[in-house]
């Protein structure tokens, strides 16, 4: 639909274009009209598609909410999983996620190896149906908690 619509555009523009060397408002008028109509069709369709991409990001984001209510409690009570480790280390280290903290002091705090760690890590800062969980964000190389489950972690935490 949407190249249709742009290949009317097009169209309407070369002929408006031609409307004026001739002098013919009538067909000027009509054919800003095309264009105008034309474009707003475009308009609504971006409009439209950035609105189901919004609404898709807020079900990937509550979906995430759920898992990470769902599988952190367990990581809490399995401390030889790398989970566990990361994540107690990043609360010990950020002292319950109030200091930001480097990916590089994490890593070495965790004593994991490098391979493992990275692995781990990345699952729990991205949003997919086959991570761990999102637990973290990171902006140039600071790891803090991902905002939506930050409470919940540092309470979580506490009671362990």
């Amino acid at each position: 639909m949407k190249t249709v619509v742009e290949k009317i555009l097009n169209d309407a523009k070369i002929a408006y274009k031609e409307s004026i060397k001739i002098e013919n408002e009538l067909l000027e008028d009509c054919l800003l009209s095309i264009i105008g109509n034309a474009q707003s069709i475009l308009n609504e369709k971006i409009e439209s598609k950035q609105k189901n991409q919004s609404y898709r990001n807020n079900n990937q984001e509550l979906d995430e909410v759920k898992k990470v209510h769902r599988k952190v409690p367990r990581w809490l009570n399995n401390p030889s999983q790398y989970n566990y480790k990361i994540l107690t280390t990043f609360m010990t280290l950020s002292n319950n996620n109030t200091t930001p903290i480097s990916i590089s002091l994490l890593k070495k705090h965790s004593n994991i190896e490098d391979d493992k760690f990275i692995s781990h890590f990345n699952q729990m800062k991205t949003i997919s149906e086959r991570n761990h969980a999102k637990v973290f964000d990171e902006n140039y190389g600071e790891v803090k908690l991902w905002k939506p489950i930050a409470t919940f972690i540092i309470d979580l935490y506490k009671k362990h």
